[in-house]
C-alpha cells in the first residue's frame, strides 16, 4: 500500500513529477475524484503545458500505464471548471430546486456563459454531495488520450491505462474517505465533450 507524506503519494508505481505552477493553495478536504482525458497524444505535451502553470490535475497516466503525480494532494488544482446542477442532471431535484435550476439555466436576456456562471455560483455554496465536486474539494486524474475533432470522440483508454487507473483509485480510497460513488467523469460535472473518459472503468 502507498504512503501519504506531505501531499505526495509514495509508491514504486508512482513517478513524482510535481509542477508547482499548477498548485493553487491548500486543499483541505478531498470529497471526490474527477477523471479527465488530455486531448493530447503524449504525456510530454501535457507536461509542457503544466510548466506554464494554469490548469492541471494531480495525477497523469500515460499510454504505457505509468502514473505520474503532477500536483500534491494537499494542494488545489484547476481541473473542474464551472459545475452543472447535480439534482437537475440526475433528475433528483425537489420542485423548488428544479424551479431554481431551470430559471438560472434558461434566463432570458443573458448569454449562455452568464447563465452557466450563475448556475455554478448557485451550486457551489451547497455542501457535497448535494452538488458536484469543485476544485476546492476534489482530486483530478488525467489519462493521456487524443481527441478526434471530426468524430468528436476521445481515444479509447488502453487496458494498461485502465489497470493503472483502477490501482490509483483504490489507493485514493484508502487514504481519503471516498468510495466509487465519489468518482466522476469530467463531462458529468462540467461542460465538456461527452466522450471524455467515457471508456474508463473502476
Amino acid at each position: 500500500m502507498s504512503t501519504l507524506k506531505q501531499g505526495l503519494l509514495l509508491d514504486p508505481q508512482i513517478t513524482q513529477k510535481v509542477f508547482s505552477g499548477i498548485e493553487r493553495g491548500p486543499l483541505n478536504k478531498v470529497n471526490a475524484v474527477v477523471i479527465h482525458q488530455t486531448g493530447a497524444n503524449t504525456a510530454q505535451q501535457t507536461f509542457n503545458s503544466y510548466t506554464k502553470g494554469g490548469h492541471g490535475a494531480h495525477f497523469l497516466i500515460d499510454k504505457q500505464g505509468i502514473i505520474y503525480q503532477t500536483a500534491r494532494v494537499s494542494q488545489k488544482a484547476y481541473h473542474v471548471g464551472k459545475i452543472k446542477s447535480k439534482c437537475y442532471e440526475t433528475k433528483s431535484c425537489t420542485k423548488v430546486q428544479l424551479q431554481n435550476a431551470t430559471q438560472l439555466l434558461f434566463q432570458k436576456g443573458l448569454s449562455y456563459s452568464s447563465r452557466i456562471s450563475n448556475l455554478h455560483n448557485h451550486e457551489k455554496v451547497k455542501p457535497y454531495p448535494d452538488r458536484f465536486p469543485l476544485n476546492l474539494d476534489s482530486l483530478g486524474i488525467e489519462i493521456v488520450g487524443s481527441y478526434n475533432k471530426v468524430k468528436k470522440q476521445y481515444e479509447t483508454i488502453s487496458p494498461l491505462q485502465n489497470s493503472s487507473f483502477k490501482w490509483l483509485i483504490n489507493e485514493l480510497y484508502t487514504h481519503f474517505n471516498i468510495t466509487s460513488a465519489d468518482v466522476y467523469r469530467h463531462p458529468e460535472v462540467s461542460y465538456k465533450m461527452p466522450t471524455e473518459a467515457s471508456s474508463a472503468t473502476w
